[in-house]
């Protein structure tokens, strides 16, 4: 059920998560398009033991177990990150700092091997590459006259990189795609849980405290909306309670109440959900069947009258109530107005309390 709500209140505001989105991929690939672009040189380096341990009498196989212990591939890689290197490489380049501000050095240990990975990244590929190779280039001589037991030498020399590895707008797109999708739903829901207490209030006001069926005020004007130019079929009724008339003044005003949400919730019952129901007088309904001519109107009503007049318990007495429905009913003639339309329903009513009582007022009969 919750679901359900969620996605109705999503087809509501579906403009939002679609605004949200293309705003999104539209910052997304602005930024793309304005942004430095960046590349990226990588070299790989190997760590394995000293071949001289084959002619000192060392046990290569001693060494190999020794440096499968991750601190010592890991240490090595340090090497390469440390400023006294950075230093060496930039001086060997004729370099600055300055010259190198923009560019990011990073070293990582591949996985379940003793090859590490050196990479430097910056908006300058050429450059990007010069520092990889110098920089491994100043940690292997390092490496060869501090340690005797392993040797670190270069497996795979850096390559001036054609692509740039950011940015990259379509990805970039997609990425802001998908949080551009998130936010418009978060942001849709927000809206429509924000919306719901204000519409429900907005709605609370328009109804009538005691039936819960809209004010003959909030009525009459959905009725004047209603038929000023309407270029379609309607009808209106007006349900008169004659065996309730008796007890306005006499029963407790939650026992009437009781009665009156009574009638309104068989009324909405018997009706479909772009009908209204207002509460009329202090024993009359009013109903405005949309789209609804005479003749169809007549059995809606009928079933109405028939659902009406099954006696209602009363909870002070404990007696049945008979409401003795009498409706009437006209048919919207081109060029009514609310006005016209309230009188010919009255007229109409007047016949049904004399009649059967319900009687309809059909378009083309004269008053």
């Amino acid at each position: 059920m919750e679901i359900k709500l969620y996605f109705k209140m999503l087809q509501r505001s579906w403009w939002l998560v679609v605004l949200t989105a293309l705003v999104a991929v539209a910052v997304a690939l602005i930024a793309a398009l304005f942004a430095t672009p960046l590349y990226q040189a990588s070299g790989r380096f190997i760590v394995s033991p000293n071949p001289a341990l084959l002619s000192g009498g060392g046990s290569v196989i001693d060494s190999l177990a020794t440096l499968d212990k991750r601190s010592i591939i890991t240490t090595y890689a340090e090497i390469l990150k440390s400023p006294r290197i950075y230093r060496e490489a930039l001086t060997a380049l004729g370099l600055t700092e300055a010259d190198v501000e923009d560019y990011i050095f990073n070293a990582i240990v591949l996985p379940d091997t003793n090859i590490i990975e050196f990479s430097v990244r910056g908006p300058d590929p050429v450059r990007a590459t010069a520092l990889v190779n110098s920089i491994g280039e100043q940690g292997v001589r390092y490496v060869s006259n501090l340690y005797q037991v392993y040797d670190m030498s270069l497996l795979d020399p850096a390559v001036v990189p054609v692509e740039p590895v950011s940015p990259q707008p379509l990805r970039s797109a997609a990425v802001a795609l998908v949080v551009g999708l998130a936010l418009g739903i978060a942001l849709a829901l927000t809206r429509e849980l924000l919306r719901a207490p204000i519409t429900q209030f907005m709605q609370q006001r328009e109804l009538d405290d005691a039936s819960q069926a809209l004010k003959r005020s909030a009525f009459e004007e959905r009725l004047e909306d209603v038929a000023f130019a309407s270029a379609k079929d309607f009808s209106l009724c007006i349900v008169h309670l004659d065996g309730l008339t008796e007890y306005v003044d006499i029963l407790p005003k939650s026992t009437m109440s009781n009665v009156l949400q009574h009638v309104t919730q068989i009324l909405k019952n018997q009706l479909r959900g772009n009908d209204l129901v207002g509460r009329w007088g202090d024993a009359d309904f009013a109903v405005l069947l949309s789209e609804t001519r005479g003749d169809a109107a007549m059995n809606t009503m009928e079933r109405v009258r028939t659902a009406l007049s099954i006696p209602i318990r009363l909870d002070v007495s404990g007696e049945d109530l008979a409401l003795d429905p009498k409706i009437g009913i006209a048919e919207y003639r081109v060029g009514d107005t609310a006005e016209s339309l309230v009188e010919n329903t009255n007229w109409a009513l007047e016949i049904a309390k004399k009649g059967s009582g319900l009687h309809l007022l059909r378009a083309t009969e004269p008053i």
